[in-house]
C-alpha cells in the first residue's frame, strides 16, 4: 500500500512501535503473523544500509524458526511450537541487539561454528551511545516478554462511557483505521493533529490533542485492531484500567495516541 504521506519517523516512535510489536508476539497463534512481526522489529533494528547482511542472516534466521511449526500437526502440539517460535523469534531480536554493526564498520562480521555473530572491538562512540539507550529499553522487554510468554496480555472490553462517548468513541476508532489505509484528514475529530507515517513499509498514525475521555474509551477498541502506544508509553499489560491511567498521565491534559494496524 502506497502512502501520500512518507514523514519519516522519530526514534522515539520507532522505540514505541518496536515494543508494542514485542508485546504482541506472546499472544499470536498464527505462524505467517510472527514471522511478520518479528520481522518488522528487525527491520527497525537493523535499519542502516551497513546492516544489511547481518538483517538478512537473521531474517533467515527466523523463517527457520517459523517453520518448526507444523501445520499437520495436532492443536495442542502447535500451541508448543507457537511458544518455542516466540522464544525463538525474541532471540533473534536480542542477537539482532547485540550484534548489529557499528557505524565504523561496514562489513567485518563473520558468522562463527556456534551460530553467534561475533564483532571485533571497537571503540563505542557517542552516537552509538545515544542509539544503545533506546535499544536498552527493548531488551528490557525482550526479557521480560521472556519470563511470562503466553496470554498475559488481557483482552478486556472498555469502561462503559458516559452520554455519548461511545458513539463517538467508535467513530473517532473509524477515522484512526480509515487514516492508515492513505486518507489522514488534516485533523480528526475533537481538533488536533492527525498525521500518517512509514516504519519500514508499516503505515502508523499518530493522533494529537485528543481528550482523555475519547483516549480512554477508544483504547481497547484500537488494542484489538492493532498496535497501540499512549502518550509515548506502551504498557506491558492491557486493560481499560491501564490505558485510562495513561490517557491521563499527563496531568489531565490531552493525549497523544500512536498507532499501527495489524
Amino acid at each position: 500500500m502506497d502512502l501520500p504521506v512518507e514523514t519519516p519517523a522519530t526514534p522515539e516512535e520507532q522505540e514505541a512501535l518496536f515494543q508494542a510489536i514485542i508485546l504482541k508476539m506472546s499472544s499470536v497463534a498464527n505462524p505467517a503473523k510472527l514471522e511478520q512481526l518479528s520481522l518488522l522489529a528487525l527491520d527497525l533494528m537493523l535499519r542502516r544500509p551497513f546492516d544489511q547482511d547481518l538483517r538478512g542472516a537473521l531474517r533467515r534466521r527466523v523463517g527457520e524458526v517459523i517453520a518448526e511449526v507444523k501445520p499437520e500437526h495436532s492443536s495442542d502440539v502447535q500451541r508448543n511450537e507457537m511458544r518455542s517460535a516466540a522464544r525463538g523469534c525474541i532471540e533473534v531480536l536480542r542477537a539482532a541487539k547485540e550484534q548489529r554493526l557499528p557505524r565504523s564498520v561496514t562489513d567485518n562480521w563473520a558468522q562463527h561454528k556456534d551460530g553467534k555473530f561475533h564483532l571485533p572491538p571497537h571503540h563505542v562512540t557517542e552516537e552509538e551511545k545515544e542509539e544503545g539507550r533506546g535499544l536498552k529499553i527493548a531488551v528490557a522487554v525482550l526479557v521480560l516478554l521472556t519470563l511470562s510468554v503466553g496470554g498475559y496480555i488481557l483482552w478486556t472490553r472498555s469502561q462503559t462511557p458516559v452520554e455519548n462517548t461511545g458513539s463517538e468513541a467508535d467513530r473517532f476508532v473509524a477515522q484512526i483505521v480509515d487514516s492508515a489505509q492513505g486518507n489522514p484528514p488534516p485533523s480528526h475529530l475533537f481538533g488536533g493533529p492527525i498525521r500518517v507515517t512509514s516504519m519500514n513499509g508499516v503505515p502508523v498514525v499518530i493522533a494529537e490533542q485528543v481528550p482523555p475521555r475519547i483516549c480512554s474509551a477508544s483504547g481497547m477498541k484500537l488494542v484489538k485492531k492493532g498496535l497501540l502506544s499512549v502518550n509515548g508509553n506502551t504498557p506491558t499489560r492491557v486493560s481499560s484500567a491501564i490505558i485510562t491511567e495513561l490517557c491521563n498521565k499527563e496531568g489531565g491534559g490531552d493525549a497523544t495516541l500512536m498507532w499501527a494496524p495489524k
